[in-house]
């Protein structure tokens, strides 16, 4: 029986990254709308008998200024489009905490990098899995991907 692991970073400039059975990672860009990422998904249950997904679910708060409120609606829209769909299409989902898949990597914390922290999560992205294109909007659910696959998130 074929299983599909799914790591998802839902931010408008995020990611889907999955393997079946662990043989070969591939990854899209958060697909611009909802009927996208819907259609994304629908693509992704044909892969696999069973799938396990790996949500990113920031908390909101504290942010403030540094990120403009179109930016976080997006993201929070993306959470509850993606974790809705997948319950309705029977994945096991997990939603992750940004600080604890981070725990599971030795990138510091972001107030250690400043702007260089998204530099510094694709740096590690690109040691991790040295054959696969790794952009910013990839780097984040590399990561998720690597600590789900590890068994160090759940």
């Amino acid at each position: 029986m074929s299983h599909m692991v799914i790591a998802v970073d839902p931010g408008a400039n995020g990611a889907f990254v999955w393997s079946v059975d662990g043989f070969g990672i591939e990854t899209r860009k958060m697909p611009g709308s909802d009927v996208e990422i819907c259609e994304l998904m629908a693509e992704l249950s044909c892969k696999a008998k069973s799938v396990a997904l790996f949500l990113e679910t920031p908390s909101v708060a504290g942010y403030g200024p540094k990120i403009p409120g179109a930016s976080i609606a997006k993201l929070q829209f993306n959470v509850g489009l993606i974790y809705g769909a997948s319950i309705a299409m029977g994945w096991q989902v997990r939603r992750i905490d940004p600080k604890a898949w981070q725990k599971t990597h030795p990138v510091g914390k972001k107030a250690d990098h400043g702007s260089g922290w998204k530099r510094h999560l694709k740096a590690r992205a690109k040691e991790l899995f040295p054959q696969t294109d790794v952009y910013d909007w990839t780097a984040d659910a590399l990561l998720i991907y690597d600590s789900a696959i590890r068994g160090v998130i759940n």
